[in-house]
Order: C-alpha cells, then structure tokens, then sequence
C-alpha cells in the first residue's frame, strides 16, 4: 500500500491519541486536532514521517495517522 502523499501548506487531520515527536519529546493528542504540513526542509528521509505545525513548533507524526479533513455534515470537500 502506498502511504499518503501530504504537500507542504496542506491541511491534515490527526485523531484523538495520534504522537508527535519533536527533539526527543513525545507528545499524545488529547483531542483530534488539524495540523498544518510544515516545509519540505523538515521532512525525514524514510518518509514514514510528516513534519507538521502543532502549537507553533515543527514535529513529525506518523503519515499512516494523517488524514484529508473532512467537513462535519459529511461532505468531503472542505
């Protein structure tokens, strides 16, 4: 299965209990949260990782734990 592609400046979405990492701190969501995908100068090169905005610092999530937002009627185009 391929992983999904996330664009710098794009919208992703990380449910409830999703981890971010940043300079060997870990961090579990409390709630699910819209991040931002921060600049391709941040990104590992396993790319099993995403670097995104959370509380304005760069961290990286997992990319299997990120998603396209949806709206909450249920359309998929935001």
């Amino acid at each position: 299965m391929r992983s999904k592609i996330h664009k710098t400046g794009d919208l992703v979405y990380a449910p409830q209990a999703s981890l971010l990492h940043t300079a060997g701190i870990t961090v579990k969501l409390d709630e699910p949260t819209l991040l931002l995908v921060a600049s391709d100068e941040y990104r590992s090169r396993d790319e099993i990782w995403c670097p995104v905005v959370y509380e304005g610092k760069v961290w990286h999530a997992l990319k299997k734990d990120l998603y396209k937002p949806r709206r909450k009627d249920g359309d998929k185009t935001c």
